[in-house]
């Protein structure tokens, strides 16, 4: 059944740069907005594991390759299954096509179920068990479920505070601002290769709240960029990430 659904996403002006490159933030917006519809059509949304169990989905980390970049304007079609489990976290792959029916994406998220009043990984055994026969699919491309990247080796560029349109639902930075904070860090030389984009990696690995600051480091080369954020409440990873273009 998840594999016969398809989805579709329009690339809009919003979603690129102006480089006409498809920004971090709208290839997040792709996997996560899917993943979303795909969880409400098989009865595993947020909504209703809020309301029933006071817990969450939450995004561990996401991986994309793309193949060939997206055209403004262009009606994407997007297939998503739920892959394996190891443990608490669950791996989704997304595949992203465009009109033709050609391979422009393929993606994977790394997620597991939060409580959300204790702010930990679920150990609830009624909602594990709701969750626990997720379907097995293939595996799009090769991967593991954290970005390895050490922030102490990179220089800091910015400092951003957490503003308040940033929070969601959950009571912490929304997954799609962490694409506007490292787009807004990189320089201009880094920001007109994103339309050479060939693979994104992004890890989050603390909670950003409502009175914190995040100190962005990057580093940059010709073909690799690296970042991370540094909250300022414990001076602890709160993401990292990868970004790669192609020669």
């Amino acid at each position: 059944m998840e594999l016969e659904k398809t989805y579709n996403f329009r690339v809009d002006t919003g979603a690129q740069n102006e480089n006409h490159a498809l920004t971090l933030t709208a290839l997040q917006r792709i996997i996560v907005t899917v993943s979303e519809e795909h969880l409400k059509n098989i009865g595993l949304d947020v909504p209703f594991l809020m309301k029933e169990f006071g817990v969450s989905w939450i995004l561990l980390s996401l991986f994309a390759e793309i193949k060939s970049p997206v055209l403004p304007g262009e009606l994407l079609f997007v297939r998503t299954w739920h892959t394996n489990k190891k443990g608490l976290y669950y791996r989704r792959d997304i595949e992203i096509c465009h009109e033709d029916g050609s391979v422009a994406m393929v993606a994977a998220t790394f997620s597991s179920v939060f409580d959300i009043e204790n702010r930990k990984l679920c150990t609830n055994e009624k909602v594990l068990e709701l969750v626990e026969e997720l379907g097995e699919g293939k595996e799009l491309f090769e991967c593991k479920n954290r970005v390895r990247i050490n922030p102490d080796e990179l220089p800091a560029v910015m400092t951003q505070n957490v503003m308040p349109s940033w929070i969601d639902a959950l009571g912490h930075v929304n997954n799609f601002r962490y694409g506007d904070i490292i787009t807004d860090a990189l320089s201009a030389e880094a920001r007109a290769k994103l339309g050479k984009l060939s693979r994104f990696e992004l890890g989050f690995t603390g909670e950003l709240r409502l009175g914190e600051s995040v100190e962005v480091r990057i580093g940059e080369n010709e073909n690799e960029v690296l970042a991370a954020g540094i909250r300022s409440s414990d001076q602890k990873p709160a993401f990292v990430s990868k970004l790669v273009f192609k020669e």
